[in-house]
C-alpha cells in the first residue's frame, strides 16, 4: 500500500513539473518591474567566481591530478572563464582538461558533455552533437547533456528534433536551462509571447546572482525589444545596470535602447562601458554603426578593424567564425566572394539552420545574384522567426524580386523596430560607391 501511494504521489509530481512547450495558457500579463528590483551586485571581472573556482580546482589536483571529476568541473570552469572574459584561449585550456577526465574515466559522462560545449563554443557543432549523443547513451537522464545536444542540433538546422528533446530536457529538470531553450525554440518559431513567457520562467528559476541568469535577463530585454515594446525593454536593461555593474551586455541592451531614441552619444557611452567590460564583436560592430549614423566615420571604421582582428584571434584559437564574419561583410560591403564562399561552406559543413541561409541569402543579395537570394531567403523564413534585420533582408531581397506586397510587408515590421536598418543600408552603399 505504501508503494502504490508512492507510486501515485510521484506521477501527480510529474504531472506538476512536466512543461509542455506549446500546450501552455499565453500570458499576456503586463510585465511586473517588481522581480527585477531586489537583486544583489555582481562580483568585478578581476575576482570573478570562475577565478575563484579555477583557482581552488587547481590546488585540490596538485593532490588528485587524477580525479576525473575535480578536471570534469576544472573544465566547466575554464568554460566559464571564457564566456566572462571572451578569451578563447580558456576553451583550449578545457578541451585538454576534459579529455585527461575522460581518459581516467571513460563512464564521465558529464566530461563528454561539457566537451560538446567546448565544441559548441567553437563552433563545431557536429562534434557537439555526437559528444552530447555519447553522453546520453550512457546517462539519458542528463538534463546537461540534452541542453548540448538541443544546442547543436539548433544550430545545425535539426528543429524537429531539438523540439523533441527540449521537452525531454524540461521534464527532466524545469530549470534555468532547460525554459531558456523552450524560449529560444519558441522565439525561433516566431511565437514571441511565448517566448517572454518561457524566459520569464528561466529568470525565475536561476540564482539572483548567477552570470547565466543575467543573461536570461538580458534575453528578455531583447525579446521585448523585437516585438517593439522598447519600453519595457529599457526597464529591463535599466535594472541589470543596476544589480550586474560589470556585465558587458547590460550596457549593450541600453546602447540599443539609446539609438532608437536617436541619441547616439548615449549610446557611444554605453557601448563604450560594455566594451570597457567584455570586448565583444557585436557591440563593437553595433558601436561602428552608431558612430556612422553619428556622422563620425573614423571612428566607426577603427570599430570595423577591431572586429576583423577579435575574429582573427578566435580562428587561431580554434573557434569558426566565418558565418558571423560573413553577415558583418555583407552587411557593410566587404569580402562578398570570400564571404559568400563562407557561408556555403558552412551549408557543406552541414549547417542547415536559417541563420546559415539568411548570410547566404543577404550575400547573394550584395552580389547582385537576385534569384538565389530569394531561394535562400525563402528557407531562411521557414519557421516564421520574426527577426527584424532578418525581415528587413528579407524586404530588400523580395523588392528585387518584384513581389512588392512582401516587400512592404517584411520592411514595415522590421523598420518598425529599428528604423536604422534603412539609413544604415543607404550609408553602407554610398560609402561602396565611393570606393
Amino acid at each position: 500500500m505504501k508503494k502504490i501511494l508512492i507510486l501515485v504521489l510521484s506521477v501527480f509530481v510529474i504531472g506538476l513539473v512536466s512543461w509542455k512547450i506549446y500546450d501552455y495558457k499565453t500570458n499576456k500579463s503586463d510585465y511586473s518591474a517588481g522581480l527585477y528590483e531586489d537583486r544583489i551586485g555582481y562580483q568585478s571581472n578581476t575576482n570573478s567566481s570562475a577565478d575563484r573556482f579555477i583557482s581552488t580546482l587547481q590546488e585540490q589536483l596538485k593532490e588528485s591530478p587524477d580525479n576525473s571529476k575535480l578536471l570534469t568541473k576544472l573544465g566547466a570552469s575554464y568554460i566559464q572563464k571564457a564566456r566572462e572574459s571572451n578569451n578563447p584561449e580558456y576553451y583550449s585550456k578545457a578541451e585538454n582538461v576534459l579529455k585527461r577526465a575522460m581518459e581516467n574515466d571513460k563512464e564521465n559522462f558529464l566530461a563528454m558533455a561539457e566537451l560538446g560545449s567546448v565544441n559548441l563554443s567553437r563552433h563545431h557543432f557536429k562534434e557537439a552533437l555526437e559528444l552530447s549523443q555519447k553522453a546520453l547513451a550512457l546517462n539519458p537522464y542528463s538534463a546537461y547533456s540534452y541542453g548540448v545536444l538541443v544546442d547543436a542540433q539548433v544550430e545545425l538546422g535539426m528543429y524537429d528534433e531539438a523540439i523533441a528533446n527540449v521537452q525531454k530536457m524540461v521534464d527532466i529538470r524545469p530549470d534555468l536551462s532547460s525554459y531558456s531553450r523552450v524560449s529560444y525554440i519558441r522565439e525561433l518559431k516566431g511565437d514571441m509571447q511565448g517566448a517572454i513567457d518561457a524566459m520569464k520562467l528561466a529568470v525565475k528559476a536561476g540564482s539572483p546572482e548567477a552570470e547565466n541568469t543575467a543573461w536570461c535577463r538580458v534575453q528578455l530585454g531583447n525579446l521585448f525589444y523585437n516585438t517593439g515594446d522598447t519600453e519595457t525593454a529599457f526597464k529591463i536593461f535599466q535594472f541589470i545596470i543596476k544589480d550586474f555593474p560589470n556585465y558587458a551586455h547590460g550596457y549593450g541592451g541600453m546602447a540599443k535602447i539609446k539609438v532608437n531614441q536617436k541619441n547616439y552619444n548615449e549610446a557611444i557611452e554605453f557601448y563604450n562601458k560594455s566594451l570597457e567590460k567584455n570586448t565583444l564583436p557585436e557591440y563593437l560592430i553595433a558601436l561602428g554603426d552608431t558612430y556612422l549614423l553619428n556622422g563620425e566615420k573614423e571612428k566607426s571604421e577603427e570599430q570595423y578593424s577591431k572586429v576583423k582582428f577579435i575574429n582573427t584571434m578566435f580562428k587561431d584559437n580554434g573557434v569558426d567564425t566565418d558565418l558571423e564574419l560573413a553577415l558583418f561583410n555583407a552587411d557593410h560591403d566587404r569580402s562578398l566572394k570570400e564571404s559568400l564562399n563562407n557561408a556555403e561552406e558552412s551549408l557543406d559543413n552541414g549547417s542547415k539552420s536559417i541563420k546559415t541561409y539568411h548570410v547566404l541569402a543577404w550575400t547573394n543579395y550584395k552580389l547582385g545574384n537576385y534569384d538565389e537570394a530569394g531561394k535562400n531567403i525563402e528557407l531562411a523564413l521557414r519557421l516564421g522567426t520574426k527577426d527584424p534585420l532578418m525581415y528587413y533582408h528579407a524586404g530588400k531581397i523580395y523588392e528585387k524580386l518584384g513581389d512588392a506586397q512582401k516587400a512592404k510587408e517584411y520592411s514595415e515590421y522590421a523598420l518598425k523596430i529599428n528604423p536604422f536598418y534603412e539609413n544604415l543600408y543607404v550609408l553602407f552603399s554610398n560609402q561602396n560607391e565611393n570606393n
